[in-house]
């Protein structure tokens, strides 16, 4: 680590000797510009994406939001229907067996 703080790497430079230069890790695009690049959509992770259509961008997002969407969809049909057997059995353990 440097002075600054900022954390260092030693390389050994083209003369043979020793470096010791800024650790960078190479930037990751967004999970939409991969979106936008397998679609063939021009995007900007920094922004200035006015001159995208709406068609465009609903392609973008619904590829980025389908199969979540679908996940929290069956999550919360899953929850829902877990509540009802809950209530139905204790509605029944709270019944008498003479109304049964």
């Amino acid at each position: 680590m440097s002075d600054r703080g900022v954390p260092t790497v030693n390389v050994i430079g083209p003369d043979g000797k020793l470096h010791q230069v800024p650790r960078t890790a190479p930037e990751k695009p967004s999970a939409a510009k991969l979106v936008a690049d397998r679609l063939g959509v021009s995007y900007a992770d920094e922004g200035g994406n006015g001159n995208l259509t709406a068609k465009e961008a609903g392609e973008i997002g619904g590829q980025l939001g389908g199969p979540m969407v679908a996940k929290l969809v069956a999550l919360a049909k899953r929850d829902l229907a877990h509540g009802h057997v809950e209530r139905l059995m204790q509605k029944q353990k709270a019944t008498p067996e003479s109304r049964l």
